[in-house]
């Protein structure tokens, strides 16, 4: 993952006030569970010196009205009376937390958006398509709904050569709208640049679509069987087919983080282990992290406290000085066996490596 997003917060001085919070929408209850959830993590910050100006900020922030429906979280941090950080993500979080300190506690943000891509999912029939794109917080980019020109969508039993022209005359209408489709999807996929576009629907439209679309459309299509644009469509199983695909696409993504390690290893290019990698760091000699899924997975500290304690806080600090050195991040979520749970691969080594 890039940090670009914690780079701009590297420049300020704390100390910063940062809160993880269930923001869910499912009923009309959860406005009020969200302002209760809020005044209780009010209370801890309060508690840990976070002074008013910032928590009116936060409060400002928070009490608005919901980011989404559904299962939600969202990572708030504010200091020197502004609003530094706002992100909603999909997901109840595993646990409230608040903190206030020299170091802003976002290791949510990471662990919510790191192995996520943003996606396309077009739901095809004969007459056309609608297109929805949906951004790593699983917050919806933008929706389109695509409807061809051609009508003559039917085949019909008229016997003889009426009934070949009717056929053929109903085909062509299905593939001149399927390329209205592949038009507006290719715009979309170059205008927006989502990792992977889900095509479900009408075996004759996604397989025209599928065959015809240009090559940088056709190289992100996968198709799920899973309904499409008709009424009626399991948007349950819908929902675990992308899960199992996003999920196997971060695992080859993984793969290829832990081959890469092992050939900058080789090459004494790389060092695992929180003392070596944190002295690299310091060097601006880190190129990318991995965490292990022991370390990055391991629960938050009580809320309210102001360091933090063990790995938990190396993780954060951990991650601010990546950003501040312009190095990557990520998360492994398979095994991975090296010294203390990380690993980074470096842009340069010295003596100090090998050792």
């Amino acid at each position: 993952m890039q940090l670009e997003w914690l780079k701009p917060l590297t420049d300020l001085e704390g100390p910063f006030a940062c809160a993880t919070l269930d923001v869910s929408n499912l009923d009309p209850t959860s406005r009020t569970h969200r302002l209760a959830s809020w005044a209780s993590t009010r209370k801890e910050l309060e508690r840990c010196g976070a002074d008013q100006e910032t928590l009116s900020i936060l409060e400002d922030a928070v009490s608005g009205a919901a980011d989404g429906v559904g299962e939600r979280t969202r990572v708030v941090c504010a200091g020197r009376g502004r609003l530094l950080l706002d992100v909603g993500l999909e997901g109840r979080p595993r646990r409230q937390a608040s903190s206030f300190g020299p170091v802003p506690k976002v290791m949510d943000v990471v662990r919510g958006l790191d192995g996520k891509e943003t996606y396309a999912v077009v739901r095809l029939d004969r007459e056309g398509a609608d297109i929805e794109v949906i951004d790593p917080t699983g917050a919806l980019v933008t929706a389109t709904d695509v409807t061809g020109d051609h009508d003559e969508l039917r085949k019909v039993g008229a016997g003889g050569a009426s009934q070949r022209r009717f056929q053929a005359r109903a085909e062509d209408s299905w593939k001149h709208n399927a390329t209205q489709v592949a038009a507006e999807l290719d715009r979309l996929v170059r205008e927006v640049r989502p990792g992977v576009v889900f095509l479900e629907g009408e075996e004759h439209m996604t397989s025209y679509l599928t065959d015809h679309a240009p090559g940088p459309l056709g190289d992100l299509i996968t198709r799920l069987d899973t309904g499409g644009r008709a009424a009626g469509t399991s948007e349950s199983a819908e929902a675990v087919a992308k899960d199992r695909e996003l999920a196997r696409r971060r695992a080859e993504r993984d793969a290829r983080l832990v081959e890469r390690f092992g050939d900058a290893t080789g090459a004494g290019s790389a060092v695992e282990g929180w003392e070596a990698v944190t002295a690299a760091v310091a060097k601006a000699q880190v190129a990318h992290v991995l965490l292990g899924p022991d370390v990055w997975n391991r629960e938050h500290p009580e809320p309210g406290s102001v360091e933090g304690a063990g790995q938990d806080h190396d993780q954060d600090t951990l991650l601010w000085s990546l950003a501040t050195v312009g190095a990557e991040l990520s998360l492994v979520a398979q095994p991975f066996d090296v010294k203390d749970g990380i690993a980074a691969i470096l842009r340069w080594s010295d003596a100090a490596t090998s050792r």
